[in-house]
């Protein structure tokens, strides 16, 4: 991994394009690990293109599987997709270049680019000292969520080391907002179904691991809202407000409260359910898809537009509305963020429907509603699903890995390594257009 940021860098190539490399040799070894006699059980079923399918939904921290793991993979092959859910989480730059510099090798200006790009920071200054804190931070979270998991499990597996390691699990893929589990039959976390101990130690680690590092560390380190950043004060509000507006609709839409609420959390983005979703309303389905849709928030282990994506444009349409600058919080929101923003907005939306309509074509004996249910899991990284997946046709299964793959690393990401690098030094005359 190391080698990936340090070898053959070269000035023009642009930072998205080492993490694009970088994911893909990490999905590609993750699959050949999984497809080894070692990692799968005598009564495995799992053929070569479900190990790359779970391989690129592990990196990808997405939960959408084709086969059941418990049911498919040893322990080694459990440990092999553990490892990828991690690396996935915090980004294999976040891992390589803590190794660096826990060396003491220096950071060069473009491995220091990777890394911000990464982690979706503005900056190269402070990049280190950030992924240290990630690291600090996923780690002590992930070992307080392994300690409080570990009494449930235990209850149903009264063995310390078979308890230790379902509660290993599924703390790291909480945390990381994966989405994967281990209680078999693609059931998620249905055995826990009505525990509310449970149900809060697992939406503490989703809600914390899907704030992003940035509001964590900003939280840590002022302790009051009026001294929290735009960025901090967006997210959090804007994260509480879906929250609760998830849990009303799927309250009222017929699941009991604990259920809507636990739903509204897994939504964003980590693909956890109580109980099957087959078992949803149409309305129900709708409001996960919104709330897929939008995800976790930036620097986050979660997926979606994200939640700043989403308020950045609320707030800029109601300043058009009122005729006014784009204001949040007493703060003006910049220009390049609001262009941003829509840009994430519309590239999303494009990927979603023109999946959706590629599935549509190929699966034209399944439910629209259900396809478009799958797609956004993708897309979003969530891996919620409406059982669609293992039944999928194999042209069917490449496009949701690769809409997973674009979901992790961005629409936008993907967009700026695939286009053509403009060397423009003009200046137009501006000039406007007819809008509405």
């Amino acid at each position: 991994m190391c080698g990936i940021l340090s070898t053959g860098m070269k000035k023009r190539t642009r930072p998205g394009t080492y993490l694009v490399l970088g994911f893909l040799t990490i999905i590609l070894f993750g699959s050949l690990l999984l497809n080894l006699p070692l990692s799968r059980t005598e009564n495995s079923t799992a053929t070569y293109l479900d190990c790359l399918f779970v391989s690129v939904s592990s990196v990808c921290v997405t939960g959408l599987t084709t086969v059941d793991l418990a049911n498919n993979f040893t322990v080694f092959g459990r440990v092999v997709v553990l490892s990828l859910i991690q690396l996935g989480g915090l980004g294999f730059a976040t891992f390589a270049l803590f190794i660096l510099t826990a060396l003491g090798k220096g950071l060069s200006f473009s491995e220091l680019s990777v890394a911000k790009e990464a982690i979706n920071f503005d900056s190269e200054k402070g990049v280190v000292d950030l992924i240290l804190s990630v690291l600090k931070y996923s780690l002590t979270i992930e070992a307080a969520g392994t300690v409080l998991l570990y009494f449930p499990y235990y209850k149903l597996y009264p063995s310390f080391f078979k308890a230790l390691g379902m509660s290993v699990f599924h703390s790291v893929s909480a945390f990381n907002n994966a989405g994967f589990d281990l209680n078999g039959n693609l059931s998620s976390l249905e055995v826990f179904n009505g525990n509310i101990y449970v149900y809060c130690v697992i939406c503490a680690l989703i809600i914390l691991g899907g704030l992003g590092f940035f509001v964590l560390q900003d939280i840590l380190k002022n302790r009051k809202w009026n001294k929290f950043s735009l960025h901090t004060k967006i997210v959090l509000s804007t994260s509480a407000f879906l929250i609760v507006f998830g849990t009303i609709f799927l309250f009222f839409g017929g699941l009991p409260f604990m259920d809507a609420f636990f739903s509204s959390v897994s939504a964003r983005t980590a693909g956890f359910s109580t109980f099957s979703m087959e078992k949803l309303s149409g309305a129900g389905r709708m409001v996960l898809i919104i709330l897929m849709f939008i995800g976790a928030s930036p620097g986050s282990t979660g997926g979606g537009v994200k939640t700043s994506t989403i308020a950045v444009i609320c707030f800029s349409m109601v300043s058009v509305i009122r005729g006014r600058k784009s204001v949040a919080f007493k703060r003006k929101i910049s220009q390049q963020s609001i262009n941003k923003a829509l840009a994430v907005f519309f590239l999303a939306i494009m990927v979603v429907v023109s999946a959706t309509f590629a599935l549509l074509m190929i699966e034209n004996d399944k439910d629209p509603v259900a396809v478009l249910f799958e797609v956004v899991s993708a897309a979003a990284t969530v891996g919620l699903s409406i059982s669609l997946t293992p039944s999928l046709h194999l042209a069917s299964k490449i496009i949701i890995m690769a809409v997973m793959f674009i979901g992790r690393l961005g629409p936008l990401t993907i967009a700026t390594v695939l286009s053509k690098p403009l060397n423009e030094r003009l200046d137009y005359i501006e000039e406007h257009v007819i809008i509405g």
